[in-house]
């Protein structure tokens, strides 16, 4: 199964998957025991909110988890994948839409990876889930 495969990539993107605490505990497991850092962390609200705080909400759970070091070389590629992660949510809509998001951070030597994944609509009776991914070498 691809869990005893798991890169940066796809550590990030289960993660990001995952149903509960109990769930994720497991996942962030696996990753340590395989050598990676990782964190996770939830942002919801209005897209425009979202865009807003997702930067905060990223560096944040990466710092605190030591996933990445304070330097202007690991905030870069934190920074250049969280963008290409909003941007494959399909956030430019001209509207503003509900959002619910885990969002995973997985590093290794090399790369960081960012995953998001949870729910958007328009309203309530349109939710649907949603997945954006970016990932950059460190």
């Amino acid at each position: 199964m691809f869990i005893n495969n798991l890169t940066v990539a796809k550590g990030a993107m289960v993660l990001s998957l995952s149903s509960n605490r109990e769930e994720e505990e497991e996942i962030k497991k696996l990753l340590l025991e395989k050598g990676y850092k990782c964190a996770v962390t939830e942002l919801g609200g209005k897209s425009s909110e979202f865009n807003e705080k997702i930067v905060s909400a990223v560096v944040g759970a990466a710092l605190n988890n030591n996933v990445i070091e304070k330097n202007p070389t690991s905030m870069h590629a934190l920074l250049h994948a969280t963008i290409e992660a909003v941007k494959s949510l399909s956030l430019t809509l001209p509207l503003d839409v509900s959002l619910m998001m885990k969002i995973a951070v997985v590093a290794d030597n090399t790369w960081i990876a960012v995953s998001m994944f949870g729910k958007s609509a328009l309203h309530p009776l349109t939710n649907h889930e949603r997945l954006g991914f970016g990932i950059m070498h460190l």
